[in-house]
């Protein structure tokens, strides 16, 4: 391991443990040196990591101090948006952007064996405590949940909704997640500058007979939603 990365890892370790409390400010670069025997340009390697990873900021004359950190949201693969939330704690909200009927014009990726059929095409904005988190496009097909176009999804979840109402468990879920830039659309919604880096999140939700029931792109906020994943390994 290099040297700039152990111990760009012991002071991430230190301020994420709160060792290093928000606001504090970090020993000066020569102390850095002496304590892991390394030159200056090592530490500056470190620190320049921890600056790039929003832990740090650096001020000229004045030394590097640790960031507040914003408040991250543990993604979960296996979690409705509005679970995850009241399982945090916090409210979710949802506000409408548009709900209306049509039909499936995919041609390709899992939609496409569904064209022409009928469909509600729903557009909503998702707030954990009235800040914004997610902007959502979802395709529902509705031949198997009559009624669905009228319901008030603005105010309820989704997956609640077919489970209870129509009993139609969402028995798995794929994902396809990528970062991207926010365009002035993105941007404008979720309340961040443009270019700003997204979570997205293409979910194809099925049913217990391998069915599709829904296909949704997400754009979370980066500073507000975090994905992690665990993998036990076979021995």
């Amino acid at each position: 391991m290099p040297l700039y990365h152990q111990v760009y890892l012991d002071l991430r370790n230190a301020i994420l443990s709160g060792d290093l409390q928000p606001g504090a400010m970090l020993p000066a670069e020569v102390e850095i040196c002496h304590s892991y025997n390394v030159g200056r340009q090592t530490i500056r390697k470190a620190i320049a990591r921890l600056v790039d990873e929003d832990l740090v900021e650096r001020f000229p004359g004045r030394g590097s101090f640790v960031r507040e950190q914003s408040r991250h949201i543990q993604f979960l693969l296996d979690r409705s948006f509005s679970q995850q939330m009241r399982e945090l704690g916090i409210v979710p909200r949802s506000r409408l952007i548009s709900q209306e009927v049509g039909q499936v014009t995919a041609q390709t990726g899992v939609l496409r064996p569904y064209h022409g059929q009928p469909c509600l095409l729903l557009e909503r904005l998702r707030l954990g405590d009235a800040v914004p988190v997610c902007h959502q496009v979802s395709t529902i097909l509705i031949s198997r949940c009559p009624g669905l176009p009228e319901t008030d999804l603005a105010g309820q979840s989704l997956y609640d909704t077919l489970a209870n109402r129509y009993k139609l468990a969402i028995q798995r879920i794929d994902h396809i997640v990528r970062a991207i830039a926010a365009d002035e659309y993105h941007a404008d919604l979720l309340d961040v500058l443009e270019n700003t880096p997204l979570l997205f999140v293409a979910t194809s939700a099925y049913l217990a007979d391998g069915e599709l029931i829904e296909y949704t792109t997400s754009y979370y906020r980066a500073d507000r939603y975090e994905y992690s994943t665990t993998q036990t390994i076979a021995r």
